[in-house]
């Protein structure tokens, strides 16, 4: 029972530094962002968002190959004869060749891609190559970084990553208020600051394993290439998926650039940021309790496992309906309050782009225990194909004539077809207890999931006025969300645990 409390207490505080992190990181980001907009322009701004997009499929790429490091080396620890260092290796040898495959890429397909079919005004040609030239020298420093900062996670460091994220938060915006006072380039001179933040990344790192991990991280010889098998395959699979994701997200921003133009891209591009932001708030929790699920599986305590599994799915849930149900009623209030000069159909794409991410959250702590068990072969090719279908059937859809917002309800149709097909992998090839997933992770969730749909409905009715008063009903909406999971959603244990919470921090606050 006491290990079972120190692990809590360990998944509780690495939790508080994610959010920490989050928090900062948001309010940062958000106006960050403001700015980024006034300083571009929307032409410019949907423009990098197409070509340095890469930057953010860095992200996506990143994440897949940290979930395959980090899930081998958890596993290796929980071995009583593991091998970490060379668990290490391997994942670094692979990374560098996965570098090299992207800028190969990049410099045959994505070049072609740049000169003759990206749809951009001829005397903006040039500053398109430059961005995306720069971003595939980041894209490939960013994939090399990633055993590195896995390994902080594998250890779980969660502070020394808050710490370095949002250092990099407040970097960027430095960056961003400076460029308002240097004439020239602004576009290329922004796509280098990104890339300069990225570089101190990568150095710090690599500076804090080789202090913290020394025997980790040192370099042995390339292993015989059998012992790469079984990572290869495994992080071919996390590829595939990643592969399908960047297509999905980079195929949609291309999809309507070439319908609309760069104009509705960055509408568009002010959605997807809308979508990250609120994602963090619920992939964090995952990344949290990784290392625990994995070591856990590893052990062969199913039970611990699945009790992280399915307190993970709920809490997912209720934190992404937090932030979806006032967001969907004053989407238009929080956009003027945040850029001011909102892009025209920004709040439409923003209203399903929420919806996209309410979907998503529903994968809570499933995704984790499918990792830590190795098996994912069939879980990762259901979603690749669901998520990459998407493309060509937008593709027909917008020569019908259907409106931008088209390709974003396909994302929510292919990501519930993905979860129901998740629940049933589990069961059959994970022998995992899923009708006890859906009553502790989903039942509850979905009663306030309808009682405040009613709710929804009621206040869009009510006439309300004022920008001020809009903001008013925003925080009013965000109370009663709280209030109705607080009733509806949780156990008297999780009520308890809730309330005494709040108590501390209130007679704590009051000393």
């Amino acid at each position: 029972m006491s290990s079972f409390s120190n692990d809590n207490k360990r998944i509780a505080k690495n939790t508080a530094y994610i959010y920490l992190r989050v928090l900062v990181t948001t309010l940062v980001g958000l106006l960050t962002a403001r700015y980024v907009l006034k300083l571009l322009g929307v032409s410019d701004f949907g423009l990098y968002n197409v070509v340095g997009g890469i930057l953010g499929l860095l992200g996506i790429v990143s994440g897949a190959l940290s979930m395959t490091t980090t899930r081998f080396i958890n596993y290796e620890m929980g071995k009583k004869d593991g091998n970490v260092n060379r668990i290490f290796n391997i994942c670094q040898y692979m990374h560098v060749g996965l570098a090299l495959i992207l800028l190969l890429l990049a410099e045959t397909v994505g070049v072609y891609y740049v000169l003759y079919v990206l749809n951009v005004s001829p005397d903006k040609r040039a500053d398109a190559m430059f961005v995306f030239q720069v971003s595939t020298v980041v894209s490939c420093l960013g994939i090399l970084n990633v055993p590195y900062s896995s390994l902080l996670l594998a250890f779980e460091k969660f502070g020394i990553e808050a710490a370095m994220s949002i250092f990099n938060t407040f970097f960027k915006l430095f960056i961003v208020i400076i460029l308002f006072y240097i004439p020239g380039n602004t576009l290329r001179y922004y796509a280098l600051g990104m890339s300069l933040i990225t570089l101190i990344t990568f150095i710090v790192y690599h500076y804090i394993d080789y202090k913290k991990w020394p025997q980790v991280v040192r370099p042995i010889k390339i292993p015989p290439m059998r012992e790469f098998r079984e990572m290869f395959v495994y992080n071919n699979y996390n590829i595939l998926s990643s592969l399908s994701i960047i297509c999905r997200s980079q195929g949609s921003t291309l999809l309507i650039n070439y319908f609309f133009g760069t104009i509705v891209n960055g509408a568009f591009a002010v959605a997807y940021s809308i979508q990250q932001y609120v994602l963090t708030l619920t992939d964090n929790i995952d990344r949290a309790a990784a290392p625990q699920i994995v070591q856990n599986v590893s052990k062969g305590d199913s039970n611990r496992s699945g009790s992280l599994v399915n307190s993970i799915g709920k809490i997912s849930i209720l934190i992404m309906a937090l932030a979806y149900f006032p967001l969907a009623v004053e989407i238009e209030t929080i956009l003027k309050l945040w850029l001011g000069n909102v892009p025209e159909g920004a709040a439409t794409f923003c209203q399903y782009t929420l919806l996209v991410a309410f979907v998503a959250a529903t994968s809570g702590g499933m995704g984790q225990v499918i990792n830590a068990s190795g098996k994912i072969k069939w879980f990762k090719i259901q979603m690749a194909t669901l998520y990459v279908l998407v493309i060509p059937v937008a593709f027909v859809l917008y020569k019908m004539g259907c409106p931008p917002y088209t390709i974003l309800l396909l994302f929510v149709i292919s990501d519930l077809l993905s979860r129901i097909n998740q629940l049933i992998l589990m069961k059959h090839i994970l022998k995992y207890d899923v009708r006890d997933f859906i009553k502790h992770a989903y039942l509850p969730p979905l009663k306030v999931f309808g009682i405040m749909l009613v709710y929804c409905f009621i206040y869009r009715m009510l006439p309300i006025d004022g920008f001020f008063v809009h903001l008013a009903g925003f925080v009013f909406t965000l109370v009663v969300t709280a209030l109705v999971e607080y009733y509806v959603a949780l156990t008297k244990e999780e009520k308890s645990k809730v309330t005494d919470l709040i108590v501390s921090r209130f007679r704590g606050s009051s000393i």
